[in-house]
């Protein structure tokens, strides 16, 4: 019965084939060693040579990882069932002769999630897991399609059929709407390979909620592999920000499908990093599965900003993007709109609907500011740097655009509502440029900053001359001041304080950890802290993620000269730990406060307007 079934789809393929579409065929039940077989039925090739190849890169990874790592046993069938022999050019490539022959192509993928890597290949070579495969034999599998099919040169256009064969009650998550679902085998169809790319699938034991959204059905997909998380708790959490986001794209939204396609880890990830890749239709996350109340508030975080991809690039993007190419791509100018206005969005939608208050909003950007000021090169040109992001000298300074390139959008964003009177800010810019473009229409990336001219003003054009193509650091003081708000971009102070250590929390032992030591103060100095500690009481509290703003800054508040501090740390001894108290008496220490931002009592009436329309505030 299998095999007749097996024959029949082989029979109908072949017909598929003929009519110009590719037929991919995977089985996702017959996974061994994080591998699957995968073949395709490729089709109708008109070039004597044909080029059947990898994507080196994908959208919104701005790095190479060359796919073709993962592919081995290719074999190439022709129609009288010999092989053809092929030659391999690079990692991603295959020169095929004899191409109007060809019957079939098979191929094993590896998984990226778990793969070894070469002695030649660095910890850079590891691909960023929401952009990576991952083959879970009878648990879950994802496929980020790219890194499971590729694509003949001069037929990425063509139709994409592909047939997965799944695990009994295994359910596809993605963002598109062209999933015929069966009870053994699922069809998946693309109507091109960029739409393929752009459609991540996650297959699972289904745990997944709805969210409807200014006309969109919302999935939100959970893979928790301990079942501490559920799709209904995190939908829940979103659905706030969800509503704010329709709200600050004007009532509707874009799209009327989308996904949140989430994998939660119970163990470190290769990279060391967890996130998300956009797409226009989905997002895909690549989480740690801890305390609910962390993971709701960071998938919020997360999931703002992947969702504000929906208006960049799907409505505005430029022909480098529009025209994606995958093996030599030629990167836009313009990472400051991309990944920034959808960074600044992300928090700035929070605080104008109330998710978070106005305080928070102003210390995340504080946080960005000092971040963009001490961690990369601040006088980069930002068009310069997104241009050559993919060179080994520019591309450390990628993540640059989530701190300055936010911080350059807050700034535009107070210089039209101050221009305007509040009237119009970036909101309502990326509302006119998705109307001016559009899906189906790139902009030229040399004609961006002009069409923007257009739409707002010269002295908006000259500010994106200066301080996003030129070398200028932003006029943080000055535009603040539009703000009836006052920057000081360093200020020598004496206080008291924490001791001058950084501190991220252990989700393993559900206790803050302290690191950075080398940039302890005085008083942190005389707490005699080392890397590593994990605090199990501080001042006889513990600290969880729940109380530590209570706990710490309760003490920064409190805490007068001559008093002790008394902290209990964990500190780790090889295989075991042992419990050590430290101790100090608390005494002020001078600090420099960077980015330090107040209030202007004396500001104007247009001033006051201005900020009260870009955080939302009544008058």
């Amino acid at each position: 019965m299998k095999r007749f079934l097996f024959v029949l789809a082989l029979t109908h393929s072949v017909i598929l084939s003929a009519s110009n579409e590719y037929h991919y065929f995977v089985d996702l039940t017959q996974a061994e060693n994080h591998k699957l077989q995968v073949k395709l039925l490729p089709p109708a090739i008109s070039e004597e040579e044909a080029t059947f190849t990898f994507p080196a890169i994908v959208p919104g990874t701005y790095a190479i990882y060359n796919f073709g790592r993962f592919i081995s046993d290719v074999k190439v069938i022709d129609k009288e069932g010999k092989e053809i022999p092929y030659t391999k050019t690079d990692e991603n490539t295959y020169k095929i002769p004899n191409a109007k022959n060809i019957n079939y192509i098979t191929y094993k993928v590896e998984d990226t999630w778990n793969y070894t890597l070469k002695k030649q290949e660095t910890k850079d070579d590891i691909v960023f897991e929401p952009a990576g495969t991952d083959i879970e034999a009878q648990k879950v599998f994802v496929l980020n399609t790219h890194g499971f099919f590729g694509y003949f040169k001069n037929y990425l256009d063509k139709k994409f059929v592909i047939e997965i064969k799944k695990e009994h009650g295994f359910y596809a998550s993605s963002g598109l709407s062209t999933i015929k679902n069966g009870i053994n085998t699922d069809t998946v169809v693309a109507e091109s390979y960029h739409k393929l790319v752009d459609s991540p699938i996650m297959y699972n034991i289904p745990d997944t909620a709805f969210v409807e959204v200014g006309g969109a059905r919302v999935l939100v997909s959970v893979y928790s592999p301990n079942k501490k998380i559920t799709a209904a708790y995190i939908a829940k959490n979103l659905a706030s920000v969800l509503d704010a986001q329709r709200q600050y794209l004007g009532g509707t939204l874009p799209v009327n499908k989308y996904a949140f396609i989430i994998y939660l880890n119970d163990k470190p990830t290769k990279s060391g990093a967890n996130g998300a890749l956009e797409h226009c239709y989905s997002s895909f996350y690549v989480m740690p599965e801890i305390d609910s109340i962390y993971i709701a508030q960071e998938m919020k975080n997360v999931a703002a900003h992947e969702f504000f991809h929906i208006v960049t690039p799907l409505s505005i993007h430029s022909e480098e993007i529009g025209n994606f190419d995958f093996n030599n791509p030629k990167m836009s100018k313009h990472l400051w709109l991309y990944e920034g206005l959808t960074e600044y969005n992300a928090h700035h939608v929070q605080t104008l609907y109330g998710l978070i208050d106005v305080d928070k909003f102003i210390e995340v950007m504080q946080g960005k500011m000092n971040e963009s000021q001490t961690e990369f090169n601040d006088t980069l040109p930002f068009t310069f740097m997104s241009k050559h992001v993919l060179e080994p000298k520019y591309h450390t300074q990628y993540n640059n655009v989530y701190a300055k390139g936010a911080l350059i959008n807050m700034c535009l964003d107070i210089l039209l509502r101050y221009n305007s009177n509040g009237k119009y800010g970036t909101q309502d810019l990326m509302s006119d440029l998705s109307k001016q473009y559009g899906k189906e229409k790139a902009f030229k990336d040399d004609d961006l900053f002009s069409d923007i001219e257009k739409l707002t003003s010269p002295e908006v054009r000259h500010f994106l001359e200066t301080y996003v193509a030129g070398n200028k650091k932003l006029p943080l003081k000055e535009i603040f001041n539009k703000v009836g708000l006052i920057y000081n971009e360093k200020e020598e102070i004496e206080q008291i304080s924490l001791g001058g250590v950084s501190m991220g929390f252990n989700p393993q032992t559900n206790r803050a950890v302290i690191f950075d030591v080398d940039k302890a103060d005085a008083f942190g100095k005389k707490m005699k802290y080392k890397d590593g500690d994990e605090i199990v009481l501080f001042n006889g509290k513990a600290v969880t993620l729940e109380n530590y703003k209570e706990v710490l800054f309760g003490f920064l508040k409190d805490a007068k000269t001559g008093d002790k501090l008394v902290v209990e740390v964990a500190r780790k001894k090889k295989k075991s730990e042992k419990i050590k108290t430290l101790s100090a008496k608390v005494a002020p220490v001078k600090t420099t406060l960077l980015n330090n931002i107040g209030v202007n009592k004396e500001a104007s009436e247009k001033q006051i307007r201005t900020r009260n329309a870009w955080l939302g505030l009544s008058d």
